[in-house]
């Protein structure tokens, strides 16, 4: 069972209204001032930076992703176990990711973080928003402390981000990011570059079919008002077969492929033996 995300009380809440002040007075290029973000990403990071003060609240606008954590964290966990990566005494244990060094691209808030962190990883979280990195950074602090020797938070591409850790991490997590991405090629390279060989790349995202558009969508944002408003775009939703061709290309070859539906009544995710909804991939690096 994994642990619940508590909604932050009214001094963790007092402390991140000040530190995304400081934000507001200060410059988000997205890259700790070291990149410059084309239009489509800036109002693709500003629509989520939105989101910030609500991010930790399981009942908020980000109550879907807080669920997703009930699938996905055994995904990545399990996928890494059968890949014989794990030391044997780790398996079956609360810490069967010690020792694992991961990288999450667009991190956000921290939700699939931390949690990797509470199975033993050190793990890295990069996102564009300099709001959502001080989100992360400020329930780390204030609700995880026991997390901060495990957990590295930086406002970083991930194309920079991959110069200077080149093949390092045994496993990188691309979850619920290449939706909002435009050049997924770009972001796929950079990652894969900075994963080490035999290491896993995990993807969860929305397939790009009629029946996500009008299910997860048109309803759940429109309609239902699950999810805010402007958060998907179909011309940026992309099949498994697809990725799967890009990763080809890149010397990763495809181990699984999950497809997996969000039950908006109550909130709640499962696999499925479709990839029409949303999907989970692995793959791994070849080794070389």
């Amino acid at each position: 069972m994994l642990r619940n995300s508590v909604y932050p009380h009214s001094k963790l809440l007092q402390t991140l209204a000040k530190v995304l002040g400081r934000c507001n007075n200060s410059s988000s290029t997205g890259g700790g001032g070291s990149a410059t973000l084309d239009a489509d990403t800036k109002r693709e990071v500003e629509h989520h930076e939105n989101q910030a003060t609500d991010w930790w609240n399981q009942n908020g606008t980000m109550e879907a992703l807080h669920a997703l954590n009930e699938i996905r964290v055994p995904f990545i966990r399990d996928g890494i176990v059968a890949r014989g990566n794990v030391m044997s005494h780790y398996v079956n244990t609360t810490k069967v990711l010690k020792g694992q060094s991961l990288l999450e691209v667009g991190c956000g808030g921290g939700l699939l973080t931390e949690q990797l962190a509470r199975l033993g990883a050190q793990v890295t979280g990069i996102d564009l928003a300099e709001k959502l990195i001080a989100a992360a950074k400020v329930h780390l602090k204030e609700l995880s402390p026991e997390l901060v020797s495990n957990v590295k938070y930086k406002m970083e591409p991930v194309d920079q981000h991959a110069k200077a850790n080149c093949e390092r991490y045994d496993a990188v997590i691309v979850s619920e990011v290449l939706e909002h991405v435009d050049d997924k090629v770009a972001l796929l390279e950079a990652c894969v570059r900075s994963l080490r060989p035999g290491g896993s790349i995990f993807i969860t995202t929305l397939n790009k079919t009629l029946p996500m558009w009008v299910a997860g969508v048109a309803i759940s944002e429109y309609v239902l008002n699950l999810v805010p408003k402007g958060t998907h775009h179909w011309d940026k939703m992309i099949s498994p077969l697809d990725v799967q061709r890009i990763l080809d290309t890149m010397n990763c070859q495809t181990v699984l492929v999950n497809g997996s539906t969000y039950d908006f009544w109550n909130n709640s995710w499962r696999w499925i033996n479709t990839t029409q909804m949303c999907y989970a991939l692995q793959a791994v690096k070849d080794s070389e």
